[in-house]
């Protein structure tokens, strides 16, 4: 029997996302579905135990260690702040960030090394907030860190000139195992500056909405963006399994 013709092979997959970013993506939806079909009484204590809040840290505090999960969620919340979202939109954003960015960060590190790199973001946004927060009685959620890590780790090879993103639906994971530029060359392209300018635009707006809602005793976790951004933009080249292209002088 002949061969079937390259012409009659079958269309690659439209958009090509490993399995662990799927997984990240389905735990945000379904957290978030669950909080809005669950009762109020069950959903309201979800939100105790799963988000990072700065006041559980007062070892003064006749609270410390009375807190939902007790000493334990003192720990995992720096995490599980993940995969809560404030609203629908949120969840939108965050989740769209989390296939693009999370998808091409994944390709390139592999699972393990992924979990591992956007954990450490996460909790380096977590600290950050923890720091601009210090004792007080605010509630952080949002993947706000982590997806700015992806986002830092992403500027090393994504969107230098020539963007594999052109090529993400026919290459899949391969267009993004391209040696990685040095950081100070990656910044020199325009197409980066363009993407961090954005961010930085981003994260303005948030730092105004967060004095702008002050006097209405609601909070943003913009810290969290800055410490997921800086995480990433200095643990990649510890995670980055690909050689690295050499400085253009």
């Amino acid at each position: 029997m002949p061969a079937p013709s390259r012409n009659h092979a079958a269309p690659p997959p439209a958009f090509n996302v490993p399995p662990v970013v799927l997984v990240l993506t389905g735990l945000l939806v379904a957290v978030h579905v669950l909080r809005n079909v669950l009762p109020e009484m069950w959903a309201g204590r979800i939100v105790p135990y799963l988000a990072f809040m700065p006041v559980r840290y007062l070892t003064d505090s006749e609270q410390f260690g009375q807190w939902a999960g007790g000493h334990f969620a003192d720990v995992w919340t720096f995490v599980t702040c993940f995969f809560l979202q404030a609203d629908a939109g949120t969840l939108i954003i965050n989740g769209a960030a989390l296939l693009v960015l999370g998808a091409a960060v994944a390709w390139r590190l592999g699972t393990k090394r992924f979990l591992v790199f956007t954990t450490l973001c996460i909790v380096a946004g977590s600290v950050t907030c923890l720091v601009a927060y210090w004792g007080q009685p605010v509630v952080i959620v949002g993947a706000g860190g982590g997806i700015s890590g992806l986002f830092a780790a992403a500027i090393h090879f994504i969107f230098k000139g020539g963007s594999p993103m052109a090529g993400f639906q026919v290459a899949g994971g391969a267009a993004f195992r391209r040696p990685a530029w040095p950081l100070r060359d990656a910044l020199a392209d325009q197409n980066v500056r363009v993407w961090l300018a954005i961010f930085a635009f981003i994260n303005l707006w948030y730092v105004a909405s967060y004095y702008i809602l002050a006097s209405a005793g609601e909070t943003t976790g913009w810290p969290a963006n800055i410490g997921g951004f800086a995480a990433g933009l200095v643990l990649f080249r510890y995670f980055d399994p690909k050689p690295r292209l050499r400085r253009v002088v």
